[in-house]
């Protein structure tokens, strides 16, 4: 069908239009045959093309302007010609969604509670978007657990059960590293998945999509691509890689298929690249850590006062992580007896209230604080002068932020082993999982002065990592979303869309 827009003698239908294999006749293209031809693309769009087709076509194709709806969309003069894939505003079998430029951006991030890692990168990534583009994009955070098919959707329990065997991690995490395991691995894997995948995209919409966890991207991309074939879709949803490991990763991380993989360090964009990943699809900004992290408070003897600690005394926090593992109670005694009273400890125990109620008990020389689970993680970093961690990625990198020599205590095999070289190699930190050799590494950083690791701490940090990498989702999402009109003018992405007539 082609309409006649030029000097504002209306639309008229010329010819006769084809949505896939059904085809109209000729007919006026007014009233409710207008409403009808366009129902499938919404009400939004509509009136935006029809409403205001004609002032574009005079100013930015000429005087004699032609608007045709086939297989395509197509807008054309004498002086040019554009044309647009239909079926890509299209959405077979569901019922027709408005078309507007003001439709609320959706973005869907994909984590799995295997550890307690991945989620907090999720809500990192979360709040961002929130705190920079507030309603304009709806952030959904799902733990995709529940999809998978027996026995994957209680890989969380043979999880934890593995990391505390770990000669049986590191069996499974090598076999799924190679080829071989990795494709017998996926193939059980996806049963299931693939398909409720596929009903979550659908359900959802999404502008985006996000994985924050290694064992997402395959049945992911699958599920994206078979959307893409049943509903003759030429372009897909876009979707994103953020590898929240720091230097030794899983090799499912990397899939060629992604648009975009965000890795922190260099080691892991060089496994990238390993990979076959190409540099336009690798970034690098750094780990998403929470947004608080970039607002940290100055003063720290006023946080300390307000957190109510003591003000001028040598501080260690010591963090077992969100169930608190590793040694933390022979670490804290070892570096009480060190101290002799002349320091104050602070220790974050996260969801273990046995530990907790265990240590508050104690009798101690020192100054000693105990925690549960605490949600101002960043206030107790920047109110303490080193820390004693494990090797998590996510505690390393908030850390450097705060300026905090690292020791290292303990770590999980594979994943987070490369992270105790790491630290050590940059001047940060050190790794003994010895609770009095622990120690002892701490008072010696005290007496030598701690300024020169601080400084080689803040300078690896990066505050503004997770904005960063929010920032290039949008505009992911912006390269890939069709809005050709935006109050009444063509967009000026219009050419991407776009191949030139004939």
């Amino acid at each position: 069908m082609v309409l006649d827009v030029s000097s504002g003698q209306g639309a008229r239908c010329a010819a006769k239009s084809s949505v896939g294999e059904a085809t109209t006749s000729a007919c006026s293209f007014s009233g409710t045959a207008a409403k009808k031809t366009t129902t499938a693309l919404g009400a939004g769009f509509r009136q935006n093309l029809l409403a205001r087709l004609t002032q574009f076509g005079r100013t930015g194709l000429g005087k004699r302007t032609t608007f045709s709806l086939g297989a395509g969309i197509g807008i054309g003069s004498s002086e040019g010609s554009l044309h647009f894939e239909l079926q890509e505003f299209m959405d077979s079998g569901r019922k027709p969604v408005p078309f507007t430029a003001e439709a609320p951006t959706k973005v869907l991030v994909l984590y799995k509670t295997t550890g307690g890692g991945h989620k907090a990168s999720a809500q990192a990534l979360k709040d961002a978007f929130e705190e920079n583009y507030g309603r304009k994009i709806e952030v959904t955070m799902l733990d995709v657990l529940p999809l998978c098919a027996p026995p994957f959707n209680k890989s969380d329990m043979y999880y934890d059960f593995m990391v505390k065997h770990p000669f049986l991690w590191r069996g499974a995490f090598a076999w799924s590293s190679t080829k071989w395991g990795e494709r017998v691995g996926f193939a059980w894997y996806k049963v299931g998945l693939v398909d409720n995948l596929k009903k979550l995209f659908l359900d959802v919409s999404p502008d985006l999509v996000v994985s924050v966890h290694p064992l997402l991207q395959v049945p992911s991309l699958a599920a994206i691509r078979q959307l893409q074939q049943q509903q003759h879709r030429p372009r897909k949803i876009p979707f994103a890689t953020v590898v929240t490991d720091y230097t030794t990763c899983h090799a499912t991380w990397f899939d060629k298929g992604v648009d975009k993989c965000f890795v922190p360090t260099v080691e892991t964009k060089e496994f990238g690249e390993r990979r076959g990943l190409s540099q336009k699809q690798l970034v690098m900004h750094g780990l998403p850590i929470r947004p608080a992290f970039s607002k940290l408070p100055h003063n720290k003897a006023w946080l300390r006062q307000r957190l109510g600690m003591r003000r001028n005394l040598s501080t260690v926090l010591i963090v077992g992580g969100g169930d608190g593992m590793g040694p933390v109670e022979e670490t804290c005694v070892a570096l009480d007896n060190r101290f002799g009273g002349a320091g104050q400890i602070v220790v974050i125990c996260g969801r273990n209230k046995g530990l907790a109620s265990k240590l508050r008990k104690r009798k101690w020389a020192s100054n000693v604080l105990v925690l549960g689970f605490v949600s101002n993680m960043h206030e107790w970093m920047s109110a303490s002068d080193c820390i004693i961690t494990k090797a998590g990625p996510g505690t390393i990198a908030e850390s450097l932020v705060c300026g905090l020599p690292i020791m290292l205590n303990n770590f999980i095999p594979c994943q987070e082993a490369g992270n105790i070289p790491w630290v050590i190699d940059n001047g940060v930190g050190d790794y003994s999982n010895e609770p009095d050799e622990v120690a002892s590494t701490v008072l010696g950083w005290f007496k030598k002065g701690l300024r020169k690791m601080r400084k080689r701490a803040l300078a690896l940090g990066r505050p503004e990592a997770t904005y960063q990498i929010v920032d290039d989702l949008v505009e992911l999402i912006k390269d890939t979303r069709w809005e050709p009109f935006k109050d009444g003018e063509m967009s000026k992405d219009l050419a991407k869309f776009a191949v030139a007539g004939s």
